[in-house]
């Protein structure tokens, strides 16, 4: 008797082992799946999130979860380009700003005073909360309409505040002599700002169908910053605002934001080869990289403008 039970026994024993084994490699197997299926075809997405139909793989679908959100920084989907290309900067921007380092950068001479660090901060300090917010929306603009929407017009409101930040050094140092263009100019950006505010705040430009026009009132509001450059070749001649204002850079910065917002605009280089560009390359990516590079070249504008002022000084 001791023996048949024995035997009956054995075979339970294996079986039991068997479907263990079975279901771990089930568990693992679905683990895989999930971690594959966090990346969604454009075609599977609710409707809100459909933006560019030239980019086809890659998303991260509605989460519902910021947790989820987050989470998306660790693996790579067609957002990681657009977010690391901006938050990287964004925090060199703020370690510049927030510690002693501007004081190594930024030649110190007798006549400097606090309201030139400050101004100086004011662009490294537009420049840190523009490419933070646009990393925050290429990140959380998945949770859901509601978030997608406000962080929309979060980065938008970040290219204004880039904008503003940007023309306020160049306009101080540059008119460093002539206090009345100096206030004129700042409320003349103010009021540019405001109105282009107006249009971003306002529901019906949040639309896919307005992308080239938001484009263009952005594009516009970056040009008045020739305002006071043409005012300059008036008032200095053109030596007089090359040397003021670092034209050679603002020149170089005016092409790289001129580039970057017309490839956006019209969805260069994906428009031609659809799906081609889902994870490297699209014209968002691209678009990111110029802006970071114009940003530099203001920034190396604004400390030529900083160096020429107080070198007449003394």
């Amino acid at each position: 008797m001791s023996r048949v039970t024995t035997t009956r026994r054995k075979p339970t024993k294996v079986q039991a082992v068997a479907v263990g084994s079975s279901n771990k490699h089930a568990d693992g197997d679905k683990t895989k799946r999930n971690w594959k299926r966090r990346l969604f075809n454009f075609n599977e997405l609710p409707e809100w999130q459909r933006d560019n139909d030239k980019i086809l793989t890659g998303y991260v679908r509605e989460t519902k979860s910021f947790k989820q959100c987050l989470q998306s920084l660790l693996y790579w989907n067609n957002e990681t380009i657009n977010i690391y290309t901006h938050l990287i900067p964004a925090l060199f921007y703020l370690t510049i700003s927030v510690t002693l380092i501007n004081y190594v950068v930024v030649p110190h001479f007798p006549t400097t005073s606090i309201m030139d660090y400050f101004v100086i901060n004011v662009f490294l300090m537009g420049a840190f909360v523009c490419l933070i917010l646009s990393s925050c929306f290429h990140c959380l603009k998945q949770h859901s309409s509601r978030q997608c929407t406000l962080w929309s017009k979060l980065d938008y409101m970040g290219i204004i505040i880039l904008i503003s930040c940007s023309l306020i050094p160049m306009i101080y140092f540059g008119y460093f002599d002539h206090l009345y263009y100096v206030n004129f100019f700042i409320i003349l950006t103010f009021s540019f700002a405001t109105l282009c505010s107006i249009c971003v705040l306002n529901e019906k430009f949040n639309v896919p169908h307005y992308r080239p026009f938001r484009a263009i009132v952005f594009m516009l509001f970056s040009f008045s910053g020739f305002i006071p450059i043409l005012t300059g070749f008036y008032l200095f001649g053109f030596h007089g605002v090359f040397e003021r204002v670092a034209l050679k850079f603002v020149a170089w910065e005016a092409l790289f934001y001129i580039t970057g917002a017309t490839l956006y605009g019209f969805r260069i280089p994906e428009c031609f080869k659809p799906g081609d560009f889902d994870f490297l390359g699209s014209s968002h990516q691209i678009f990111h990289i110029l802006v970071v590079l114009g940003s530099i070249c203001h920034f190396r504008a604004v400390i030529k403008s900083y160096i020429l002022m107080h070198s007449s000084m003394n």
